[in-house]
């Protein structure tokens, strides 16, 4: 009789990665300003505690919430000053690939441009790219890498120098891949089946396993032999509950 061949032969640990999906989201409240507030006395933020948004005091002009008769609550950075707003412990543990998008707009459009703001990453500065205003809208800077961080602190900053224009921020967005650890131990003999992203992970399953999937209503989606550690998954799988037939072992599945 053929031996089984095991994914492997002792406790072994890997890790796999989800889609891209957000991870942090500020949009700056929908409370009613009657009068703008400073960003660090501001208390309309959609995220509270570990997360805190502060600002420099020491510089010359400060940043602050407002909105317009058009525009919903955003940060405003005022024109001939230095002000900064700060977003300090955004929780990013056990999540990589991060990228930071945000929403910006100009008050006054003569050379203004988006990369006169400053942005850092924990004290590293990212590269801004370079897009001008061909009006007062917002538009969006997109697919900005972050260095992965179990903690991201957010520095938006302008100086004197580089902000003759004025200039609002919105919708801050941080996303990024989530990291799971799925533990592989053929000696317990259990049949366990993990979902990350793409991927169906089968633990304790012999390569060359007949592999089933069907969805909640017994339908054949997908099979397959086991030739390697996991089984790429149909793109156009949707969200749901799924069973996985592998040999003599069935068990049910979200994804």
């Amino acid at each position: 009789m053929k031996k089984s061949i095991f994914i492997f032969l002792f406790l072994t640990c890997l890790s796999f990665s989800y889609g891209q999906e957000t991870i942090f989201l500020e949009t700056c409240g929908t409370i009613d300003i009657s009068s703008p507030k400073k960003v660090d006395a501001y208390t309309g933020w959609d995220n509270s505690a570990p997360v805190t948004f502060t600002r420099t005091t020491s510089l010359d002009g400060y940043a602050d919430v407002r909105l317009t008769t058009s525009m919903t609550n955003h940060v405003w950075f005022p024109y001939d000053k230095s002000s900064d707003l700060i977003i300090s412990n955004i929780p990013a543990q056990n999540y990589h690939n991060l990228k930071l998008s945000f929403d910006i707009a100009a008050y006054k459009l003569a050379d203004a441009n988006v990369n006169k703001l400053s942005v850092l990453c924990n004290d590293s500065a990212l590269a801004i790219p370079s897009e001008t205003f061909t009006s007062p809208k917002f538009i969006t800077v997109s697919d900005i890498e972050l260095n992965n961080s179990e903690t991201i602190t957010l520095k938006f900053q302008y100086t004197t120098g580089n902000n003759t224009n004025g200039y609002r921020l919105d919708n801050f967005k941080i996303t990024g891949e989530k990291v799971i650890s799925v533990v592989f131990n053929p000696s317990a003999g259990n049949f366990h089946p993990v979902i990350s992203g793409n991927n169906l992970i089968l633990c304790n399953v012999s390569f060359g396993t007949f592999v089933e999937i069907y969805n909640s209503i017994g339908s054949l989606i997908q099979s397959t032999v086991l030739s390697g550690y996991y089984i790429k998954l149909n793109h156009n799988l949707i969200r749901g509950i799924y069973f996985i037939r592998a040999g003599k072992n069935t068990a049910k599945v979200a994804l």
